[in-house]
Order: C-alpha cells, then sequence, then structure tokens
C-alpha cells in the first residue's frame, strides 16, 4: 500500500481561483517581446536545464504576488536574497564579466539603458464560478535609476498586448490605466487589499506562499509557524506610548527625588540649628550675665556698705573715748611697778631675778636637744637601726655607718624608677592594645565583615561627607571569603590578598568625586594618619577569564559574595592577578614557572622575588580580613580583651608595688639626710641641763627661804604686772581698733563714691536698666549663703571668675555645632548650586534655611509628591496594564489560532491511524520570562498608595523602560514584545482513536531526512490551507487554490514525495511545479495536467508548451525538446 492511498481524497475539482495564464514583458532574460504560460488551472510541470530561466518566471509570480521586502528571489538556485532584484530583472541581467580595463567584474545587461518598461501579468479565474480576474505590475526606472512601479488589477481577462501597450511615462500612467478599466495604484499595501478581498486570504497567505516557493526542510518548526502562521504585531506604538509617559514620570519622580534630597539636606541644618540656637541662648545669658556683674555688685556695695560705714563711725567714738581711759590708768599702773620694784631691791632679791633667766636659757637648750634627739632616733628607727643612742662611743659608730647607707638607697631608688617607667610604658601600651581591640571589637559587633576598624571608619567619614553609601565603595575583602574546606590556606590566602583584600572599589560613577575629597582631605582615625588603597572600577561588567581548569588553583578555594554588582569585576580581577598555584610541597613549589605559594607562607610572586612570612601577624586569625561572617574574628578579640585585661591588672598591680618600694625607699633616704645633719653627740645630749636646772631650782629656793618680804613684796610684784599687762593690751587694742575704723570708713566711704558714681553714670546712659534684666539671674545663682560685706568683692570675684569660666566653656561647645551647621549649610548649596544666590554657608542665613525648609515640607514636597503619584498611578501603571493586556490578548489570538490550525492538521492523516496537532509552550527564554516577570511585576501592589510602595514600583518601571528605551537593546526589545516568540511550538503525533501522544517533535530535531520531508510538508500544507482558508469538507468556491514549489522533490523519496502532492490534492490546490530536466520530475506526472519547458537561447530565455508524451520521451532521451516544441508567445 502506499502513501497515497491511505489518503482520504476530494474528487478533482476546478473550484476556487486558479492560475489560467501569465505573461512576461522585459522581464530578467524573457527579452523584447511577451511570453505566455496558460496553465488553464491545472497544475503544471515548469522544467528545464538550470540557468535557463525557470527560476525568473517564478520571481515574476513572487513579484506580483508578494510584498517587496518579503519575497526570497531565486532562492531555490541558492544565491543570496539581493543576488537578483527588481532593478536587475528590469534591466536584463544575464551574466557577470570582466570590465573594459580587465580589472573589475561587472554584470551585463539585455536592456542597459533601462528605458523600457517591464509587465508581468496573471489571469486567475474560478471556473466553479465563472468569475475571474487579472492582475498586473509595471516596472520602470526613474531619473535617479530607482525602480518605480504600478499594481493593477481588472476583472475579467486581461493581456499586455491589450491593455498596456504603448504606456506613456510619469504621472500620465495612472491616469491611462485607469481609462483602460483597470484599479491602479503606486503601493502594495493599497493593492494587497484589493487582492485579499476577492480570494479572502489572510494577511500572511502571500508570505507562506512565498515560503513555499524554496522550502525544503523546516529546520525550525518555531521560526516557521512563527514567521509564516502568525501575525507580526507591531508594538512601537505603545511602547513610545509608554516611554513618553514614563518620560514625564521621570521628569515628575526627578523633581522629587530632588525636593527630597533638598529636604534630607536640610534636615541635618534644622538639627543643627536647634542644638546651635540651645548654645547661643546660654551664651547669650552667660553673656549678660557677664556684663552685668559690675553694675549688679555696684548695686550690692552701696546696699551693704552704707549701713557698715554709718555703724563703723559710731564704734570709732566709743573706742576713742575707751583709749582715753586706759591710757590713764596705764600711766598710774607703771608707776605702782616701779615702787613695787626698787622694794625688792632693798630687800636683796638680785640673785633671785638672774634664776629664772639662767633656768629659761637651760630649759631652751633642753628642748632644742630633746627635739634634735627624737628626730635623730625616728631616722634611725626608719633605717632599721633600733640601738639607743646614749653616748658619744655610740653616735660616732653609728655616724660612719650612715654615708654608705645613704649609697645604697639611692642606688635603690634609681633602679626602682627605672622599674617604675618601664612598668608604666608596659601599662600603658596594654591599655592602648584594649582600647584598639575593643574599638575592633565594637565595630565587628555593628557589622559582619572582618575588615579593620580604621579602614571602616575612614570609609564612613569619605560616605558622610560625600553623601554616598558605604555598600557602594566596598572593601575587596568584603566581597572574597575562603571556601570552609580550605581553611588551612588561610593564613597564606590572607597573605597574598591583603593588599588587595584591602583595597576600596570605587565605580566609575563616584571615581571623580571621591578621588577629588581624598587629594584634599587628611585621612585620620584617632588622631593618626591613614593609608587608603583604592581601585578604579572601570567596567562594572567586566568578567573573569572563567573559573581556572586547575583544582590547585588559589581561585578555586575562594568564594565570591553574590548578588553585589561589583562582584564580577573582582572575580576578573583575582583570575587577572591573583591565579596562584597552590602547592603541597617545595618541590612542587620549586618547578612551578607561576605564581605559586605553599601551605606555610611560602610565596613566590616572580620568577626571581620569593617570601617567607613567619611573623606573628601573619599568623593570627585576629589579623585575617576577608569574607562577610567575623563570629570566629569576635569571639578571638573578646579573648584577646580578657587576655590583655588581666595583663593590665598584672602590670597596674606591678606599678602599685614599684611605687610602694619607691616611697620606702624615698623614706629612707630622707631619714639618711636628716640624721647625717648632726655632726656631734653634744647635739643631741639634753640630760646635761635637765642637772643644770635642777641646781639652779635647788639655789632660788634656799634664798627665798631666808626672807619673807621679798616673797611678799614679790607676789605684790607679779599681780601688778599682771594688771599693766591687761592694761597695755586693752590699750593697745583700742588703739589697733581706732586704727581699723579709721582705715574701714576711709575704705567704705571710697567704695561708695565709686559705686554711686557707676550707677549714676551707667543709669544716664541706659545702661543699667538694659543690664538690671539680668540681676534676678544674678540673685539666683548668688542666694546662698547671702552676701555679706566680708565676702562681697570675694565671692565677686569668685562668680566673675566661673562666668569667664562659663564663657570660655560655651564658646568651645559652640564651636563645633556652628561647624557642623556651616558644613551642613555647605553641603546643602554644592547639591543645589543654584541656591547660592540668595544663601551662604553662615549663621547669618539660617532664618533662610529655616524658611526654605518649611516650603519644601509644607509646598514643594507635597505638591510634587502629588504630581508623581498622578503620573505614575493615572498615566504609566495604567499604560503598563493596557500594554501587558494587549500582549496577553495577542498570547490568547495566537493559541486560539493554532487551534484552528490543529483543526486542519486533524482532518490530514500522518502515519497510518495518526495525525499532527501543533501545541504552543510558554517558552523558557530568560529574557522573555524575565521580561514577563518585570510586566508583571510593574502593575503589581499597584494598590498600596505608600511612598515607599510608590518608590519600588518606579523603580521596577524605570528599570523596564530603560531597556526598552535603549536604541542598542533594540533586538532584546523586538524578542521579549514578539508575542509569537513566547511561545514554543511542538509537533504532536497523535493516535485518531485513542487521543494518546505517539511522538513529538521539536524544530524537526532527531528526525531522518525523509520524516523531516514528511513533517515540513504537513506543516506547510495546513499553513496554506488555514492561511488561504480553505476547509476540504467544506469548501467555498471564492478562495484562492494557486501555489508554487521549487525543486521541493529534488532530494525527498518518491514516496514523501506523492505524500506531498496527494495532501496539495486533497485540498484542491493548483500546484506550478519547478524542477530540473532529470528523472526526479517524472514523479510529478499523476499529478499534472500541462508540461512546461524553459530554454536559454543564447543570452535570452523562452518557454515552450509540450505535452504528456513528449515530456516521457524527454525523460527517456528519445525527444529533443528544444527543437521540436512551439514556441509559445502572446
Amino acid at each position: 500500500m502506499t502513501l497515497n492511498s491511505r489518503l482520504s481524497f476530494a474528487p478533482p475539482s476546478d473550484r476556487g481561483y486558479r492560475l489560467h495564464k501569465l505573461e512576461v514583458l522585459n522581464w530578467g532574460t524573457f527579452d523584447g517581446q511577451v511570453f505566455t504560460v496558460r496553465p488553464a488551472g491545472q497544475s503544471a510541470l515548469l522544467i528545464g536545464q538550470n540557468g535557463s530561466g525557470k527560476s525568473t518566471l517564478v520571481d515574476a509570480l513572487l513579484t506580483l504576488l508578494v510584498r517587496p521586502g518579503v519575497r526570497n528571489f531565486n532562492v531555490a538556485s541558492g544565491a543570496k536574497k539581493r543576488e537578483r532584484d527588481e532593478k536587475s530583472y528590469l534591466r536584463g541581467a544575464f551574466d557577470r564579466g570582466s570590465d573594459e580595463s580587465g580589472e573589475g567584474i561587472e554584470v551585463k545587461f539585455l536592456r542597459p539603458s533601462g528605458d523600457q518598461y517591464a509587465v508581468i501579468l496573471a489571469w486567475f479565474s474560478n471556473a466553479d464560478t465563472g468569475k475571474s480576474f487579472s492582475i498586473a505590475q509595471i516596472l520602470y526606472l526613474n531619473g535617479d535609476q530607482s525602480v518605480e512601479k504600478i499594481y493593477c488589477l481588472a476583472d475579467g481577462e486581461r493581456s499586455i498586448q491589450a491593455d498596456f501597450g504603448e504606456l506613456t511615462s510619469g504621472d500620465k500612467i495612472l491616469r491611462s490605466l485607469r481609462e483602460r478599466g483597470l484599479k491602479a495604484t503606486r503601493t502594495f499595501h493599497e493593492f494587497e487589499g484589493w487582492f485579499a478581498r476577492l480570494t479572502h486570504v489572510k494577511p500572511k497567505a502571500m508570505e507562506v506562499f512565498n515560503q513555499t516557493v524554496a522550502v525544503k526542510d523546516i529546520q525550525k518548526l518555531n521560526d516557521f509557524i512563527r514567521d509564516h502562521m502568525l501575525e507580526h504585531m507591531n508594538w512601537d506604538e505603545k511602547v513610545d506610548r509608554l516611554l513618553g509617559h514614563f518620560a514625564e514620570l521621570s521628569d515628575a519622580h526627578e523633581s522629587l527625588v530632588r525636593v527630597r534630597q533638598q529636604r534630607d539636606l536640610l534636615n541635618p541644618i534644622a538639627l543643627a540649628a536647634i542644638e546651635y540656637q540651645e548654645h547661643a541662648a546660654r551664651l547669650e545669658r552667660a553673656e549678660g550675665v557677664l556684663a552685668a556683674i559690675d553694675l549688679y555688685f555696684s548695686q550690692k556695695t552701696v546696699a551693704l556698705f552704707a549701713p557698715v560705714v554709718e555703724a563703723c563711725r559710731q564704734e570709732l567714738v566709743r573706742t576713742r573715748a575707751a583709749k582715753a581711759e586706759l591710757t590713764s590708768q596705764l600711766v598710774a599702773s607703771i608707776e605702782r611697778i616701779r615702787q613695787l620694784k626698787n622694794e625688792i631691791d632693798h630687800a636683796g632679791g638680785d640673785r633671785l631675778r638672774q634664776i629664772p633667766r639662767l633656768i629659761e636659757i637651760e630649759q631652751l637648750q633642753s628642748s632644742s636637744k630633746r627635739l634634735a634627739h627624737d628626730r635623730f632616733a625616728a631616722s634611725l628607727i626608719t633605717l632599721g637601726i633600733t640601738q639607743t643612742i646614749d653616748s658619744e662611743i655610740k653616735f660616732t659608730t653609728v655616724a660612719k655607718r650612715l654615708p654608705v647607707l645613704a649609697a645604697k638607697i639611692s642606688d635603690e631608688i634609681s633602679e626602682g624608677a627605672v622599674d617604675h617607667a618601664q612598668a608604666i610604658l608596659k601599662r600603658g601600651e596594654l591599655r592602648k592594645s584594649i582600647a584598639e581591640v575593643q574599638q575592633e571589637f565594637e565595630g565587628l559587633q555593628q557589622r559582619r565583615d572582618n575588615v579593620p576598624q580604621w579602614c571602616v571608619a575612614v570609609r564612613s567619614s569619605l560616605c558622610t561627607q560625600l553623601g554616598l553609601i558605604a555598600k557602594e565603595l566596598p572593601f575587596a575583602a568584603e566581597l572574597i571569603s575562603i571556601h570552609e574546606t580550605e581553611r588551612e590556606w588561610e593564613a597564606s590566602i590572607e597573605k597574598v590578598l591583603r593588599g588587595f583584600a584591602l583595597s576600596m572599589l570605587v565605580p566609575e560613577r563616584h571615581y571623580q568625586v571621591v578621588a577629588q575629597h581624598l587629594d584634599r582631605s587628611r585621612l585620620t582615625h584617632d588622631g593618626r594618619g591613614q593609608r587608603l588603597v583604592y581601585l578604579r572600577v572601570v567596567h562594572h561588567d567586566q568578567e573573569s577569564k572563567g573559573a581556572t581548569s586547575r583544582p590547585t588553583s588559589l581561585l578555586r578555594k575562594l568564594v565570591l559574595r553574590q548578588g553585589h554588582p561589583l562582584v564580577p569585576w573582582v572575580a576578573g580581577e583575582l583570575s587577572h592577578r591573583f591565579d596562584y598555584e597552590c602547592c603541597d610541597g617545595i618541590e612542587t613549589f620549586r618547578g612551578y614557572r607561576g605564581l605559586a605559594l605553599t601551605i606555610h607562607r611560602h610565596v613566590k610572586s616572580s620568577h626571581s622575588r620569593h617570601e617567607k612570612d613567619d611573623r606573628e601577624q601573619a599568623l593570627d586569625p585576629r589579623n585575617f580580613v576577608l569574607g562577610w561572617d567575623n563570629r570566629e574574628k569576635k569571639l578571638r578579640l573578646a579573648q584577646e580583651i580578657s587576655r590583655l585585661t588581666q595583663e593590665e591588672v598584672n602590670a597596674e598591680q606591678a606599678v602599685v608595688a614599684i611605687e610602694n618600694r619607691l616611697d620606702d625607699l624615698r623614706l629612707r633616704a630622707n631619714a639618711t639626710t636628716e640624721a647625717m645633719r648632726l655632726t656631734a653627740f653634744a647635739e643631741i645630749d639634753y640630760p646635761l641641763h635637765a642637772l643644770e636646772i635642777a641646781a639652779l631650782e635647788k639655789e632660788r629656793q634656799a634664798i627665798e627661804g631666808k626672807s619673807s618680804r621679798v616673797k611678799l613684796l614679790k607676789g605684790r610684784l607679779e599681780k601688778a604686772e599682771l594688771d599693766d599687762a591687761s592694761l597695755q593690751e586693752r590699750r593697745d587694742g583700742a588703739v589697733a581698733r581706732e586704727r581699723e575704723l579709721d582705715n574701714e570708713i576711709a575704705g567704705g566711704e571710697k567704695l561708695l563714691a565709686k559705686a554711686e558714681a557707676d550707677l549714676r553714670t551707667q543709669a544716664a546712659s541706659g545702661d543699667l536698666e538694659r543690664h538690671a534684666q539680668w540681676f534676678s539671674t544674678i540673685d539666683a545663682e548668688l542666694m546662698l549663703p547671702p552676701l555679706t560685706s566680708n565676702d562681697l568683692f570675694q565671692r565677686r570675684d569668685g562668680f566673675r571668675a566661673s562666668q569667664d569660666m562659663t564663657m570660655i566653656q560655651l564658646r568651645k561647645a559652640i564651636a563645633p555645632v556652628l561647624g557642623r551647621l556651616v558644613d551642613a549649610m555647605s553641603k546643602y548649596l554644592r547639591h543645589s548650586p543654584e541656591s547660592t544666590n540668595n544663601l551662604h554657608a553662615s549663621v547669618e542665613y539660617l532664618e533662610s534655611f529655616l524658611g526654605l525648609k518649611r516650603t519644601i515640607e509644607e509646598d514643594d514636597l507635597p505638591r510634587h509628591e502629588r504630581r508623581f503619584k498622578d503620573r505614575l498611578n493615572q498615566k504609566v501603571i495604567e499604560e503598563i496594564g493596557l500594554f501587558r493586556n494587549a500582549l496577553e490578548q495577542e498570547r490568547r489570538g495566537i493559541e486560539d489560532k493554532i487551534e484552528l490550525l490543529n483543526v486542519s492538521l486533524k482532518k490530514l492523516p500522518y502515519r497510518p491511524g495518526t495525525h499532527i496537532q501543533l501545541e504552543p509552550r510558554a517558552i523558557r527564554d530568560p529574557e522573555i520570562v524575565d521580561f514577563q516577570r518585570k510586566l508583571r511585576e510593574c502593575i503589581e501592589g499597584s494598590f498600596e498608595d505608600s511612598a515607599e510602595a510608590n518608590e519600588s514600583r518606579f523603580v521596577r518601571i524605570q528599570e523596564l523602560v530603560e531597556q526598552l528605551r535603549d536604541d542598542g537593546n533594540r533586538r532584546w526589545r523586538d524578542k521579549v514584545t514578539d508575542v509569537r516568540r513566547w511561545f514554543d511550538f511542538l509537533a504532536i503525533v497523535v493516535d485518531r482513536d485513542t487521543l494518546k501522544t505517539v511522538s513529538i517533535y521539536q524544530d524537526s530535531s532527531g528526525q531522518s531526512g525523509g520524516e523531516k520531508a514528511k513533517l515540513a510538508f504537513t506543516i506547510l500544507v495546513a499553513a496554506i490551507a488555514f492561511q488561504y482558508d480553505l476547509d476540504p469538507e467544506h469548501p467555498v468556491s471564492d478562495r484562492f487554490h494557486f501555489v508554487v514549489v521549487d525543486e521541493m522533490f529534488s532530494k525527498v523519496d518518491d514516496q514523501y514525495a506523492e505524500y506531498a502532492l496527494d495532501l496539495f490534492k486533497q485540498f484542491g490546490l493548483q500546484l506550478l511545479i519547478v524542477a530540473p530536466l532529470d528523472a526526479k520530475a517524472r514523479i510529478t506526472q499523476p499529478y499534472v495536467g500541462n508540461y512546461l519547458h524553459v530554454v536559454k537561447q543564447g543570452n535570452r530565455s523562452a518557454i515552450f508548451e509540450m505535452t504528456a508524451r513528449e515530456f516521457e520521451q524527454s525523460m527517456l532521451g528519445e525527444h529533443d525538446l528544444g527543437i521540436t516544441s512551439e514556441f509559445t508567445e502572446a
């Protein structure tokens, strides 16, 4: 059984519009006259040698029926798409040869001047209805040598000779054609509409016709269905409208961002202003109080000293009277004493007067020597000498020991001082280390990376001053980590990468401002200058050269932090600069010719330079910087803080111990100095004077016992002397008090006069009233204890000193606040240079800055937020929604069209008991899936109206729109908005009875040549039926039924060629089969009723009709077709 027998054929029919006649004039190598082909509605076989002109006739039909720019000329011969064109056909190109100079190649033409017009005409007739129409195309060259075309259509049969002869040129040609009863136009679009209304073909029908001419195999099922079975929708208008709305939205967003930035830059000014105004108010109060002090105390001087001076005057009167009375009593007392002394002298009292003076002298000497003795004894005890010194021999023995002991103590003090200095230094170093490690630990508590705190501080200061985000300026260490399984190599890798790891990465967009700032700034941390290395990242999308194939490469031991935009650049740098070979042994290390290192930090950085690093800091994990997990480093730092703290406690104890020892040594040194001041035992021999005093007392008692009168007179003298001393003291007190009162009154009057004069002067100038407002403040400050005349000026001086100090402190405190305020103003003006005409970075413009902030917050910001929100929600999101809905409708339309096409495919048996179905599956292309996701995300959450949600939507929309707007990304735009590309199309072989899937074909892959051809023919015929709107079970008469196939069966087995021909026949399609003059053409005989032969006579082509018998004889080599057949002409 053949494939043909498995098809259910419709009876032969002349239904539909079929080609009855084709005429060409001056088309290609068909030159000088009208050439005619008359298939008469039957399928025809067009044969001829290669180069005879077969494809020229095919291209004539394509020129008539297919839109310019789509048609493929001479594809069957393998020619390039533009090798032939309308102009070359119009001028009659027939060969290529050397030019006149013999140096170049030129095309040869039958009609080189191009001053003749060409005409192509086809007559299609429907024998079933008797209706017919003719279409024609006239081509000629304009003055600029471009091809001008006129498209014609008319009812009934027309011919070139009768209807297109003696045509005028230029604009009159259209009028002439219309006068001859033809529709004529210069646009293919209008002509295409006329043709479609007559034949009811779909817009892609002639493109499928064009494809059919040269189809051999559907290499890409997707491309064939997309390009020839589905209409291409042009979304440029919708995209351009979206871009236009987004441009307005972008302007609104830019204005909103600018206003928000202004507000954000003004916020620090407002905060600094509050702090500044608080400090300024305190400073103003302190200045006011300080300025009012003198007048305040002048007022207090008058209030306190006026009553004091008056009291002093009254007391002075009383004191003078008392002094006069005491002077009189003192004169009388002196006289009584003189008299008593005379009486005692006469009674023998001279020796008694001498003895008390002698005893007093001995007592003084004894007391002095006893003090010296006690000091000497205390010094000896301090020195550890407990011996009692009570003789000259003992004193001399001890005195000889003292210089030696003093020298020894001095040496010990010197040694102790050195030990003390070293202990202080060690304690200071430990405290510094604790502070540094603590600072590093606290810094790590606030972040996850291992970068040293000074690096973070320098970057933070830089970002704060430039308004940047630290994430945009990462250190390379923050993006690189060591694989968990490679920790044994950590110290070596840290050694190699440390310099690169601590380099700050600066993207190109920030490079200029960062470099300029760093050039004019001093990098400091904790008061010390710092060194910063930064790398300019020129290309963010720089890719690494790929993972090295060497498993022993250092790069294989690293992990990069995903998600950061600079990671690709870092990967490239690592691959370019740090592709070290990790060597297990020294032999491999020595022999390796490139960069190499061992696990023991032995590094080869060039052929000659090697380095081995066993320093403690190279081994200490606390100094490692790579990675974004610092838990281990924090643990080690905590342990180090604990260890250092204990060492600091020990160091402190050592310092205290040394200081105590030094104090003891200095005490002993002082004791030796004190003891060595004595040179003789007599200086401390106080018992000697006690014996002399006892002898004198004994003598006085003996004298006094001999005379009772002397004793009586002496008693009276003592009382008189006591009374005299009392009177003298009281008189002296009165004199002193008189002098004090005179001075106090004079001083008080002077103070009062000055204070009152100052008050009068300040009252007259108005300053008193101005300063008086601060008197209550000063009262409150000086309330307790109350002011008195005694402490008035002392407290005034103390209060003034206190206020002076307060002023210094306030001025010192306000300076950095003012600096921050001015810096904030300067930062605002740098970002808003247009404001520099009205604002300056000065406290005088503070109110202007605050007023601007109020205006922005109360007016500008709400206005721009409303404008942004309106444009976002009412314009852009709405436009995106419409765009997405249109795309979705197109997607559903494609699914519907495939479903309709499947209806046709169900009618075509593919294998016994099966048919083909096309299945559109959602494509997994990342670009298309990403586009659909972005489109969906732009609309999601559109009912959420917070500022954060609006901003997030804008960012998503901006990302999508930037891609759509980028002219350099046009390929992507055309791809993702072409809904046809949203599908992968599969050809599924289905069992007719069970409807189960038998097999699946995708893009004709994995099939034999015959199977590919069969699949191609099946889908092609279904596509033609779909585009021509043909249904063999419900035929309609007024449909187009003509198809051209050019060498379709030249490389196909006979059974598959017959299968294809049966398919075409089943749908009642008229074929013009173009084939070379070989045996393969015989397969078409049962299907054709007309035979045509094209020959080349010299440089010109001609066409002949032949009978089936002549064709059969030609296949057997019995007939010379070029000689016996009649020439066919109009």
